[in-house]
């Protein structure tokens, strides 16, 4: 790293204010021309919100579940813990009483460690979803076409083949063309046609198939609602899928019932 210590005591000084008037412009000026001192000051900023001697901070106050969630966790003995260990380590990188030899040392540790945490993060908002999403995303249970009299269609038997051995692509191509040349409304075709888009990563092509099997007039209508939130897990859409679990739970013969009281509840809390 380029930054030299006094240039790095100056950012910490400025961060706590300690700087007079003519120091704060001079250093700043030299910030808007230095993005390695634009990071580490970000950086050394956001680790004392998050870590200060008070508690575990949040510059958003949102409640929403997932913050609620994250500052639960914060607030735990594993979370307390790892702050601790980084209240140890920003005292002795503040520390400038030992030898200039140490303090490339320092700098790549804070920078692991600010990095870390980031990730952290990053990664608990990532899993609360996506581990919901793991656990429902099963596609054994799905009827199958040829055993409910489509055998004749060719196309369909192919298109079932490949979606078993999850060759999605093929699939979509298959139950696409078969939409096509028959010109109806096979809700279950849908179905099939929805989570072949939503393995492949096409998320809103597979919200509109899932939207045709709620517009149909098909018993099995409500399946829609609960493929259209699994899309919402899988993206981190969290406010959709508690939409679509809201619709759900509004009749008990809704599809997945049951498990959409689970999943609201989780998210909710």
């Amino acid at each position: 790293m380029s930054l030299s210590d006094n240039l790095l005591k100056q950012a910490d000084n400025y961060l706590e204010k300690l700087l007079s008037e003519s120091e704060s412009t001079a250093f700043e000026i030299e910030l808007s021309n230095n993005i390695e001192l634009q990071e580490y000051l970000a950086i050394n900023k956001e680790l004392g919100i998050q870590f200060d001697n008070k508690g575990w901070q949040f510059v958003d106050a949102s409640k929403s579940p997932q913050v609620k969630d994250l500052e639960d966790y914060f607030k735990g003995e594993e979370a307390q813990s790892l702050k601790t260990v980084l209240n140890k380590v920003g005292g002795n990188y503040k520390d400038t009483s030992k030898p200039k030899g140490n303090n490339n040392i320092k700098r790549y540790t804070f920078f692991t460690i600010a990095a870390s945490v980031v990730l952290l993060i990053g990664l608990f908002f990532l899993n609360n979803n996506q581990n919901i999403y793991n656990d429902y995303n099963s596609w054994l249970e799905l009827p199958s076409l040829i055993e409910r009299g489509d055998s004749e269609s060719i196309t369909l038997q192919e298109a079932e083949q490949a979606f078993i051995a999850k060759d999605y692509l093929a699939a979509t191509t298959l139950y696409s063309k078969y939409l096509t040349e028959t010109k109806s409304i096979n809700t279950n075709v849908y179905l099939y046609l929805g989570i072949a888009q939503l393995e492949l990563n096409q998320n809103e092509n597979a919200l509109s198939s899932f939207d045709v099997i709620l517009k149909s007039n098909s018993i099995d209508f409500s399946k829609g609602y609960w493929y259209k939130t699994l899309v919402c897990l899988k993206v981190e859409d969290t406010n959709n899928a508690i939409k679509q679990l809201e619709l759900i739970v509004k009749d008990s013969s809704n599809y997945k019932f049951s498990e959409a009281e689970k999943i609201l509840k989780t998210l909710k809390n």
